[in-house]
């Protein structure tokens, strides 16, 4: 195995015992495989935030919301464990898919990993212009499905500020509530000084 880039399309035993990379037409094949392994790897980031995206959602839709007036006892009924042992079920498949996308994801980064490995400046070429085109198809979905998930993030920061302000308006027996839940605004934002003579 070679430790310094060298060219050449004679790779021998390619990344298994029994695939022989000898010729030109299967060193082409194997490089444009390659390419196109490149360009899967990138689409995949894609879908891994959006399932990431739906399995937040199933978690918060199945959150429970309890009124104050409602007893969890008068709330059980068939109907009901039915439908929560249905709603169970897809997000335990969601959650499997999901698992098993990033099982794929990472097995497929590592491979591509060891092609480069090889040293040979075809495939590195190969893996390197596949990435590129990859980015180039799915890169600007991949910055704006980030940019929304940063504002989500910050949308839920300011409603929790908003919250927080409205709890402190409240009266009579929600006011331990609302000292408690100043306080927790008040720790969120203080700032820590260090002197700087350590």
């Amino acid at each position: 195995m070679n430790m310094w880039f060298w060219f050449g399309n004679n790779l021998g035993n390619f990344l298994l015992p029994k695939y022989n990379v000898i010729t030109t037409s299967s060193f082409f094949c194997t490089c444009l495989g390659l390419f196109a392994l490149a360009i899967l790897y990138e689409g995949m980031k894609i879908l891994q935030i959006k399932l990431h995206q739906s399995t937040s959602t199933h978690i918060q839709n199945q959150s429970p919301t309890i009124s104050e007036n409602s007893c969890l006892l008068s709330k059980i009924s068939s109907r009901s464990i039915r439908k929560h042992v249905s709603l169970h079920c897809i997000q335990w498949s969601t959650w499997s898919f999901q698992v098993f996308h990033w099982f794929v994801h990472t097995f497929l980064g590592y491979l591509l990993m060891l092609a480069i490995m090889t040293y040979n400046v075809y495939i590195n070429i190969a893996i390197v212009l596949g990435g590129g085109l990859g980015y180039w198809i799915f890169g600007l979905k991949l910055i704006e499905l980030n940019v929304e998930r940063f504002f989500e993030k910050r949308t839920l920061l300011d409603c929790d500020k908003e919250c927080a302000d409205n709890i402190v308006h409240c009266q009579g027996d929600e006011l331990t509530v609302s000292v408690i839940a100043e306080q927790f605004v008040t720790e969120a934002t203080v700032e820590v000084h260090m002197p700087k003579d350590a």
